[in-house]
This record gives C-alpha cells, sequence and structure tokens, in this order.
C-alpha cells in the first residue's frame, strides 16, 4: 500500500516552517501513532508533543517522541500494538514494527521503527505509571497534515503539563525543557494553582526544592551550550539565544521563592 499523504504536502510544511524534510516526515508519523494509541482506554498524552499537537501547533516547536501516563498494566499497551499499527497503516500506508521495548514497573518506553516517505527511521514512546494530579481534558488533534481524521485525544491539562516541565528543571538539564518553560511564562496562568501543582509533582517523585539553583546551578550555560544549537535547530526556527531564555526563565519563576 502507497503512502496516501502527498510528498508535496510535507515539503510545503518543511519550508514554511524551515525545517528538515526529516523532522516534518517525524512529526507526521507521530501525530499518526497518537491516533492509534490514543484509543487505549485511559492512556492519558502529556508533555513537550502535547503542547505541539493539541494546544499551540502553529506555535510550538515539533517533538521527536511521545509522552504518556498510564496507571494500568503496561501489558495492555504492548498488546495492542500490531493492531494500532495495522490500522494505521490501513488509514496511512505508514509501515510500523517494534524495533525494542524497555520497561519497569514504573516506566514503559517502545521504539518503534516506521517506514514512510523518506525511508525506514524511528519514534519514541514513553509511558509513566503516575497518575495525573490535574482534570483530564478531551481535547482535538490539531489537523496538521490533512490526511488526519478528525480526534480527540485525553491530554493532561496545561497547568499540569507546565508544572511537569518546571519540575523537570530540577530533575535533568536539558536545552527543550528551558526552551518549552520559556514559552510557557508567555502565556497567562494561574501562578497559585501552577505553584500548588508543582509541590505536589515534587512530593510525587520525593524532590525537595530547595530554591531555583536548583534549576539553574553555576555550570548551567556550560552544560547547555554544547547541545543549545544542534538540539532545538532541528525542531523550531528561529533558535532563541541561550543565556535570554536561561535569564527570562528564572525571572518569570521568581514567584515560587516567594509566598504568593
Amino acid at each position: 500500500m502507497d503512502l496516501l499523504i502527498d510528498k508535496r504536502e510535507l515539503l510545503d510544511k518543511a519550508r514554511e516552517r524551515n525545517l528538515t524534510l526529516g523532522i516534518i516526515e517525524k512529526d507526521y508519523v507521530l501525530g499518526w501513532m497518537l491516533i492509534g494509541l490514543g484509543k487505549i482506554k485511559g492512556l492519558t498524552f502529556k508533555g513537550g508533543t502535547a503542547l505541539s499537537k493539541v494546544y499551540f501547533p502553529r506555535l510550538w516547536r515539533l517533538s521527536e517522541d511521545l509522552d504518556f501516563v498510564f496507571e494500568d498494566d503496561f501489558n495492555i499497551i504492548a498488546g495492542e500494538l500490531a493492531e494500532i499499527f495495522d490500522r494505521i497503516w490501513r488509514s496511512s500506508g505508514i509501515k510500523l514494527r517494534l524495533k525494542a521495548q524497555h520497561s519497569n514497573p514504573e516506566y514503559l518506553q517502545l521504539k518503534v521503527q516506521y517506514d514512510a516517505v523518506l525511508g525506514k527511521n524511528w519514534i519514541k514512546i514513553d509511558v509513566t505509571r503516575e497518575a495525573p494530579i490535574d482534570r483530564i481534558l478531551s481535547r482535538k488533534l490539531s489537523q496538521r497534515y490533512s490526511d488526519y481524521p478528525p480526534f480527540k485525544v485525553r491530554v493532561e491539562t496545561l497547568e499540569e503539563i507546565g508544572a511537569e516541565k518546571i519540575r523537570s528543571l530540577v530533575e535533568r538539564k536539558k536545552c527543550r525543557d528551558y526552551y518549552d518553560v520559556w514559552q510557557l511564562t508567555k502565556l497567562t496562568m494561574n501562578k497559585i494553582r501552577l505553584k500548588t501543582l508543582l509541590n505536589k509533582k515534587f512530593r510525587y517523585k520525593g524532590i525537595e526544592f530547595k530554591g531555583l539553583d536548583d534549576m539553574f546551578p553555576s555550570d548551567l550555560l556550560e552544560i547547555l551550550e554544547r547541545y543549545w544549537e544542534r538540539e532545538l535547530a532541528r525542531l523550531v526556527y528561529p533558535v532563541p539565544e541561550m543565556k535570554k531564555v536561561i535569564s527570562d526563565v528564572r525571572h518569570h519563576l521568581e514567584f515560587l521563592e516567594k509566598s504568593i
């Protein structure tokens, strides 16, 4: 079966966003994978890709993976993959196969190979056993590509995604997390609610937040500098200046050290 989408459509999207055809193709495949996985009961979409695919499809950076939370047995997900892959192939022409699977009681990672416009590549799917702490919404998937069917997905609230993104600044030091929080600080969100959700996120992971230095250590710029352009240039154009992003984020998160 041939791909149903015209390669020219993907080329047009690549030109519009000044990104490579490869990352646009991956974004396209991620959407189909989301449509397939989104039919699993109880699987809830989260993370930066949710910001791109659901909340701000025209504004947000693109992604290279899908993130979910799930409270049930991970074997339920693994057991449905063959049917999901077949359904996606019949609907889009994309060939999929499970390349690798890693799991423990709290985490499942799937590496899925796809064969599409440019040949074979792979995407990553991460599922954590962390119950949402805010309400779950049903939101429409962006119709970014012409062959996507109308589809609604279970997704965390914007505030919960924001709280988790902020928590990630303590847990790890990744360029895309600082970029995402920088973008989130441009939005109007209830700081009291955001701080409440963040504190719950900290408690769940057993993290004792001592202050902004946990997120902005003295060597942060040195840590990020070698990856900043390389990591973000694949996903967004233009790439913002690193020092400005870090300075802006720290300024906007000062409320975390204050009583609101």
